[in-house]
């Protein structure tokens, strides 16, 4: 069969949503692009069992939905499946009704795949548009579909031939990762990937799937990675590395998994088959935010490691607690001045909203941030994913302020606390930024970065003047 994989255009004027990601959301100013390494494995995956397989990433290539139904028409493909996400699922069921209208009377099955149509699968197989979904990790499940239909398909979510709607058992999660082909590389836009703080264009990696630790607001373990750390065999992940650096032109690699060093002595395999190979590529990676392994961070920093990203939320230690980040405050300060000692870019992320905060928590955080020395930071407003606690606890209290899909957009909180309502969120985010960033210390970091990444600077200033300078309209 056929199969056309899409990383869905948008109907917005300007920007793009960001799909691929942990935390999706709509991306307006940051000079950003990831690419959907996901899809590309599941395409890659699809094409070993002999279909004829093609891959849009409409966001990287800034294609109209007009643009995207002409390349539809031109590939003719049987299956269109959509990767999809919370704040742009309206979008996508609009996009996927546009190509459907326009290729009529031919017909053309759309399959929709993701956290999103995974937490909510009734109400994603209600809009018509949405043929079928895949719940969960989607590779095998997608194959299984492709090859005899949805009726007892495990992971399938279809409506029957009365309308009704048929969610069929999950399927276990993949426990042999090397059985699957490595993502389909070659389909990709890859020169069009970027990221502020990595050397572009980059790629991913992942080294495995899943991870072991329970943040309430997180919901990729929850519904498509799983809770425990499934791991690739170290050789393979190194092999991978290597046909990258001999094939493309990446300047970079992120290792996309959760927490590439929820094993650490997998994490260090990896790294020392890197450096038995002398790759030279540079990486990154995500790392829990209390990490001092002084074993670990040298392995990681000797084998071409120059970017740790870790979250560390809040600076309260009763939001920590109950968000279940299961770290003290003292513990995040020593490890990051140690990894700032072995000389890793460090990126640190900070989230406003979570369950316990106040104006006074926001204040605490924002300070806390300073004293770090973090070499890059990242405010944002915490966002409530369907399905993950975090969603569940401001549901049960009435905090939501919405339950429309499309307000999940950045710059707008779509939920308030008694105490803390959501302009006064909003306020918190510009006026961090504000703090953080407008310093006479990032004077010299903006005008290195100027020097070797002009554009991202350009999208990073903007980004920036977009944040303090915007007002959130009552």
């Amino acid at each position: 069969m056929k199969i056309l994989f899409a990383n869905p255009p948008t109907f917005k004027d300007a920007g793009s949503f960001f799909r691929p990601v942990r935390f999706p959301t709509y991306n307006y100013a940051t000079p950003v692009m990831h690419p959907p390494l996901y899809l590309a494995y599941a395409a890659a995956y699809i094409r070993k069992q002999g279909h004829d397989v093609d891959l849009i990433d409409a966001p990287a290539n800034a294609s109209t939905v007009n643009d995207f139904i002409d390349m539809v028409k031109k590939i003719a493909p049987d299956i269109l499946v959509f990767e999809t996400s919370t704040p742009s699922f309206s979008n996508d069921c609009r996009v996927a009704q546009k190509v459907k209208d326009a290729l009529y009377p031919r017909m053309i099955h759309s399959v929709f795949l993701g956290t999103h149509v995974t937490a909510l699968p009734h109400d994603a197989l209600a809009h018509k548009a949405v043929d079928v979904i895949v719940l969960g990790e989607y590779e095998f499940s997608l194959e299984e579909y492709i090859k005899k239909g949805p009726v007892d398909t495990p992971g399938i979510g279809y409506r029957d031939a009365h309308g009704s709607i048929i969610i069929n058992v999950p399927r276990p999660f993949c426990e042999e990762l090397d059985v699957l082909p490595p993502p389909a590389r070659n389909l990709l836009p890859n020169y069009k990937y970027f990221d502020p703080i990595l050397k572009n264009p980059f790629t991913f990696v992942l080294s495995g799937r899943g991870c072991p630790y329970p943040c309430t607001f997180c919901n990729w373990p929850l519904y498509l990675t799983g809770r425990t750390f499934r791991k690739r065999n170290p050789i393979r992940i190194v092999d991978e590395l290597e046909e990258i650096q001999k094939n493309y032109t990446f300047q970079s690699v992120l290792f996309n998994d959760d927490t590439f060093t929820a094993d650490r002595d997998h994490a260090i395999a990896v790294a020392r088959e890197i450096m038995k190979r002398r790759l030279t590529i540079p990486w990154g990676c995500y790392t829990r935010a209390d990490c001092n392994d002084d074993e670990l961070l040298s392995t990681l920093r000797q084998a071409g490691c120059f970017l740790l990203k870790i979250g560390i939320e809040s600076a309260d230690e009763k939001i920590l607690k109950n968000i279940k980040k299961g770290y003290e405050l003292h513990n995040v300060r020593s490890a990051v001045e140690k990894m700032l000692r072995y000389k890793f870019h460090v990126h640190g992320t900070f989230a406003f909203g979570l369950p316990g905060e106040t104006h006074e928590t926001i204040k605490k955080t924002v300070h806390f941030a300073k004293t770090l020395n973090l070499s890059t930071v990242q405010f944002s407003i915490a966002v409530p994913y369907p399905g993950t606690e975090f969603y569940n606890y401001l549901d049960t209290h009435g905090f939501l302020l919405t339950k429309n899909w499309d307000d999940y957009m950045p710059l707008k909180p779509i939920y308030e606390y008694p105490h803390l309502s959501h302009t006064a969120m909003h306020s918190a985010l510009r006026n961090a930024y504000r703090s953080h960033y407008l310093r006479p210390k990032y004077f010299f970091v903006g005008m290195k970065q100027l020097l070797s990444q002009p554009k991202v600077f350009v999208g990073n200033a903007k980004k920036l003047l977009t944040l303090i300078s915007s007002h959130e309209k009552n």
